[in-house]
């Protein structure tokens, strides 16, 4: 891989990682308004937030980090990178807590540094190419 090609792909992480931590900023304050200002239960706050923050973060990915226009096909597929990394999430904090019997942070660690490189690389290569 060329150094040229290194430097867009790397520049492309850092807004890729940026907009998820804004996505992650919206989810908590989501969850944070329904729960508190709405009283809705917990539960289904955080999976109506769960579906805000992919539909903002999908929003803002394909404008600013992969400047591309909106299709069916781009989503369809960001969908499914991010069911991919909700699983992974999902199997990764069931093998840490459960299974080896580690602190939850330690899991959260582990998702926090392997994800967001799953998920950049299937969005950058297949879902918005």
């Amino acid at each position: 891989m060329s150094i040229v090609i290194m430097k867009e792909v790397s520049f492309k992480f850092m807004k890729y990682s940026l907009i998820g931590c804004i996505s992650t900023l919206v989810y908590f304050l989501s969850v944070y308004l329904l729960v508190e200002s709405l009283h809705h239960d917990p539960v289904y706050a955080s999976a109506l937030s769960f579906i805000f923050m992919t539909i903002i973060s999908y929003l803002l990915n394909r404008k600013y980090t992969f400047k591309s226009t909106f299709s069916t096909k781009t989503l369809l597929r960001f969908l499914v990178v991010s069911t991919i990394g909700f699983i992974l999430n999902f199997i990764i904090m069931y093998v840490i807590v459960r299974v080896c019997a580690l602190p939850y942070v330690i899991g959260e660690l582990i998702t926090t540094l392997i994800i967001p490189v799953i998920n950049f690389t299937l969005n950058n290569y297949w879902a918005f190419k």
